[in-house]
């Protein structure tokens, strides 16, 4: 019998045979999925408070391609999460380290995870507020310090610099090395931390020794020299000069030249003019250079090589008056490139221009010129408003120093030159009390051999004095800054005032209608003279020293802006003056600025001012005995709000010109004869 009940059940086993056969195969001979697993980048992860993390997770073996999901326990929160990344936010307010754990979850399998701890570091800052002084050639080591934020530190300067021969290390923060010239540093710390927030601090300054004898001092000559002025073709002569802080051995220099020298004091020396040197018109530079050590040039008086003359007319030079820096406020002359000729500095809002002179009256300006000078120490526009010209690292090449009338800057630029009329940013600019603005001047006033500044503010009434090294760098003087009252000094005037061979200081301090009196100590110090302060006109806002009566006293005339007028103080050799006769004389409507200056080559000085107030020029004739006559030619027209103005031969004539800075218009007006 076939295909009965019996053979369909052997049938049916043999099936389930085959069947649990072919099960036990599989579960014998292959092999399963392998797990999931869950991975984090790292286990512990620092950041700073206000800082995002976005932290991105691994997976393997997730054929499902289905991701993690995120979880934190702890401070801060979470935002743009998705299946592979979370982006942490830390808290901002935190006083001190928090912590928090993030944990990714995998979502095919729950059992999967993986957990960062991320620590909140408080914000960076650098603990360090001051640093120790150091000495020239030796060695340096002083570490600046930190806390908080995330290591490692990155360390640089932000601005300034660090003195000569130091460095800032950019990993521990050291400032180390072996210093190689003297004055005072000063220079913003950066620290950046690995979360990328940077912290600074701003006041750090390091004031290096000189740790060397000082050099011989720079003379200081004062106007005029005698005589001023030699008709072409004329005789040779025997040439005075008088000034403070001759040695014996110093030498009268004709345009660089040492002539054959007399030291006659410290405050005279006579000089032999051979014939040959005045066969031609033009103007030459005296200056005086004291024996080494030191051997820096005094400031440089002209001699002008000319016929004499009875009156003065000027003529507007070709292209002038021509456009400079937006608002031009000062104005210096000095020889930049060393052609002989004179250039211009002008300092306006924010840049500086250096023009260097043709020689005929015209200018060009400078490679580099303008130059900006914008800090970002302040983080505000500057206002340069004052310059002074002189030789600050005693490299014999003329630098310059601008004030700045910007309200947050207290900084006084110095700039380099390199001889050929461009110029380079000192590293250590002087560094006053307080924003600086319309009075400076520069003088050996310590006679350590290095130029000096005295720095004034007339809005906090602050008198700085600022020593130079002769290497570009200063520190400020014992008892400096000196303070005179709100609305105070305007203009300073340096020379022996009182003949016992120290620099003095004479401040046209507007606050008082006075000039204050400042006798040197010979150290940089001063003390105010006894008495009574001489009195001026309404607002005195420049003054100028010169000998106009012949005495051979320094004498003062003082510009004042808010009469119209010039007062004329008659020194008496002792520190004291008197108003000479005929003074206060009246001069065009609000005189910002007064120079001196032999104009007509008659061996008499004249005055002459810009006038803010009428758009011009009054020049004062001298008669030599301290009293002074307007010229009638005078006044003379030039542009819009003269603030400043400057003496120089432009066109070679021998006979002096006027550069004179027009704010309001932002143009220069070149006055030639």
């Amino acid at each position: 019998m076939t295909g009965g009940p019996v053979t369909r059940s052997l049938s049916l086993h043999f099936l389930f045979l085959v069947l649990l056969a072919s099960v036990g195969l599989v579960g014998c001979g292959g092999s399963s999925a392998p797990p999931i697993s869950v991975s984090l980048p790292s286990s512990s992860v620092q950041t700073d408070q206000g800082q995002t993390i976005t932290i991105t997770a691994t997976l393997t073996n997730d054929s499902s391609l289905q991701g993690v999901t995120w979880s934190l326990t702890g401070t801060g929160s979470l935002s743009g999460q998705s299946t592979a990344s979370v982006t942490y936010i830390a808290p901002t307010t935190a006083q001190t380290v928090q912590t928090a754990t993030l944990t990714a979850t995998s979502i095919a399998d729950p059992t999967k995870h993986a957990s960062a701890q991320i620590t909140v570091n408080l914000p960076p800052q650098i603990l360090t507020n001051s640093l120790p002084g150091g000495t020239r050639g030796s060695a340096y080591n002083m570490a600046l310090s930190e806390s908080g934020g995330t290591p490692p530190f990155t360390w640089s300067v932000f601005a300034g610099a660090t003195p000569d021969g130091l460095s800032l290390n950019p990993s521990t923060g050291a400032v180390s090395g072996t210093p190689t010239a003297a004055g005072t540093w000063n220079f913003v710390a950066e620290l950046t931390d690995a979360a990328g927030v940077k912290t600074y601090q701003f006041s750090l300054s390091i004031p290096i020794n000189p740790n060397a004898p000082p050099g011989n001092p720079i003379p200081l000559l004062n106007l005029p020299l005698l005589p001023d002025a030699a008709t072409p073709g004329s005789a040779g002569f025997t040439l005075t000069v008088n000034g403070t802080g001759f040695l014996s051995g110093a030498t009268v220099n004709f345009n660089g030249t040492a002539l054959a020298t007399t030291f006659v004091n410290g405050s005279r020396l006579t000089a032999v003019v051979p014939a040959a040197n005045i066969a031609s018109a033009g103007t030459v530079s005296i200056t005086v250079l004291n024996p080494l050590p030191g051997g820096v040039p005094s400031n440089p008086l002209s001699f002008s090589i000319a016929s004499p003359e009875t009156s003065v007319t000027f003529s507007n030079a070709t292209g002038s008056p021509f456009s400079t820096v937006n608002a031009p406020l000062g104005i210096a002359v000095g020889d930049f490139n060393g052609d002989a000729k004179p250039d211009l500095v002008v300092a306006g809002l924010p840049d500086v221009s250096v023009l260097l002179g043709k020689g005929d009256g015209t200018f060009s300006s400078a490679s580099g010129s303008p130059i900006n000078m914008y800090s970002p120490t302040e983080g505000t526009e500057p206002g340069p408003s004052a310059v002074v010209v002189g030789d600050f690292n005693n490299d014999g090449k003329l630098d310059f120093a601008v004030s700045d009338s910007g309200y947050s800057f207290n900084n006084v630029p110095v700039l380099l030159g390199n001889g050929d009329g461009t110029f380079t940013a000192s590293t250590a600019p002087g560094n006053a009390s307080r924003p600086t603005s319309c009075a400076m001047a520069a003088a050996d006033l310590n006679g350590d051999g290095g130029l000096d500044l005295a720095v004034g503010n007339d809005i906090y009434g602050t008198l700085d004095i600022l020593l130079g090294y002769g290497a570009g760098a200063f520190s400020e003087a014992a008892n400096s800054p000196m303070f005179f009252g709100v609305l105070g000094q305007c203009s300073v005037a340096v020379g022996d005032l009182n003949g016992d061979g120290k620099l003095d200081l004479a401040i046209a301090t507007s606050s008082t209608n006075t000039v204050t009196i400042l006798l040197g100590n010979g150290d940089g110090t001063f003390t105010p003279a006894t008495g009574l302060s001489p009195t001026t006109g309404n607002q005195p806002q420049s003054i100028v020293a010169g000998d106009f009566n012949g005495d051979g006293k320094l004498d003062l005339a003082i510009a004042n802006a808010s009469d119209n007028t010039v007062t004329i103080l008659l020194g008496n050799g002792d520190g004291t003056f008197t108003q000479a006769s005929g003074s206060p004389i009246a001069v065009g409507t609000t005189p910002y600025m007064i120079v001196a200056a032999d104009f007509r080559a008659n061996g008499k000085l004249d005055l002459a001012t810009a006038n803010s107030g009428s758009n011009d020029v009054t020049l004062l004739l001298g008669n030599g005995d301290g009293t002074f006559a307007q010229a009638a030619a005078s006044p003379f027209r030039v542009g819009k709000t003269p603030y400043s103005l400057m003496v120089g031969d432009f066109n070679s004539t021998g006979r002096p010109g006027l550069a004179v800075a027009n704010s309001a218009d932002s143009t220069i007006s070149v006055l030639v004869q």
